[in-house]
């Protein structure tokens, strides 16, 4: 197996050499076409391992008491199907895992490639990326694309119990994509399962989880950081998931700085758009003036450049040429980037996003 690759893109204007095209410079489509102001970064210590532990179990310890009945039903747990004769966003059918007969009146078609979609925490199936995504994949490919609504088992604020809930779910989605394997004979080579934060993780879960073969890749956005740091790979998203197996780390490092994704690279290619911590319209409003690393929590909070990871994840979907697309360069690590010593992209430039490739 390959070993990982990083790659690191700036989306933003800035110093850096390397930007070789102003298109990056401006987001497109739904996402605008006004110029960035230049994001001043500055360089973050990245080993507060020991410091973000301790804050994250302050910050669980302060939790109410999980009400039992509110763990989570997994009958509960909705597969919603989308596929060209069935587009619309309202006009999903769902599916029910080992109910033949509902399979049988499905527009579902074990022959088409398929994609799954996962939400992260305190968010649900039909939410704006989602639907997002149904809509342009289903432009490129007559494709299956199934969003798992998991929205009653990532409730908050009990996220140490939707944490629990990744294993429980994704275990239960690998049963779906194991049963239509069986009775349709989707192929695992055929599965391409995408998700964010918590999401991603269960994604990655879900990939470890299927039995009738190796998933063709699994894409994690900003998988979670809380509770994950110290976890290993199998218990995670990771390399070992799928064949391709590619991260976008967009708000990822040390809680203390204001990050709630991890920083570590655990896919085959990760990427990490403008250092991959805080993004450009939310690092600049959650700094004071001071640079006081405090202010930081108001990204955290409010999720901007958590976010931002399925903002670029549909943007690389809507890209029709090269011009459109996140180019990123491969490098060993930020500071390196930053002082010019990357290949350029003769030793292999990858796009970011949906048109990624293992290098």
């Amino acid at each position: 197996m390959p070993p990982a690759l990083i790659f690191l893109i700036v989306l933003v204007a800035g110093s850096f050499a390397l930007i070789a095209n102003p298109d990056f410079l401006r987001w497109k489509n739904q996402l605008g076409t006004q110029e960035l102001d230049q994001l001043t970064s500055r360089l973050y210590d990245v080993q507060g391992n020991d410091l973000d532990n301790q804050l994250e179990n302050d910050l669980i310890n302060q939790l109410p008491g999980f009400p039992e009945n509110q763990m989570g039903d997994l009958k509960d747990v909705r597969f919603l199907l989308w596929t060209r004769s069935n587009s619309g966003d309202g006009d999903y059918y769902r599916l029910f895992p080992d109910d033949a007969e509902s399979l049988s009146n499905s527009p579902f078609a074990g022959s088409r490639p398929t994609f799954v979609l996962y939400h992260g925490f305190n968010d649900f199936g039909e939410c704006g990326w989602i639907l997002d995504s149904k809509t342009e994949l289903l432009k490129l490919d007559d494709a299956n694309v199934i969003s798992v609504d998991w929205r009653t088992m990532v409730v908050p604020p009990w996220y140490n119990y939707a944490v629990e809930n990744v294993y429980r779910v994704s275990n239960y989605t690998a049963g779906l994509l194991d049963w239509l394997h069986d009775a349709t004979g989707l192929q695992a080579s055929q599965l391409h399962i995408v998700g964010h934060s918590l999401g991603a993780h269960t994604a990655g879960m879900t990939g470890k989880r299927v039995t009738s073969g190796q998933v063709a890749r699994v894409t994690g956005l900003d998988p979670a950081g809380p509770l994950f740091y110290n976890k290993s790979g199998d218990a995670r998203i990771d390399k070992s998931d799928a064949a391709f197996v590619d991260i976008l780390h967009a708000n990822s490092g040390p809680l203390v700085e204001g990050c709630i994704g991890l920083f570590e690279a655990i896919g085959h290619t990760d990427f990490y758009p403008n250092g991959g911590m805080h993004q450009p319209g939310c690092a600049l409003a959650a700094r004071s003036s001071s640079n006081d690393v405090r202010s930081d929590w108001t990204d955290l909070f409010g999720g901007c450049s958590h976010a931002r990871a399925t903002a670029y994840w549909v943007e690389s979907l809507r890209a029709r040429n090269a011009e459109e697309m996140f180019r990123a360069w491969p490098c060993s690590d930020w500071d390196t980037f930053f002082t010019g010593g990357c290949p350029d992209c003769a030793s292999g430039c990858l796009d970011m996003g949906f048109p990624a490739e293992q290098g």
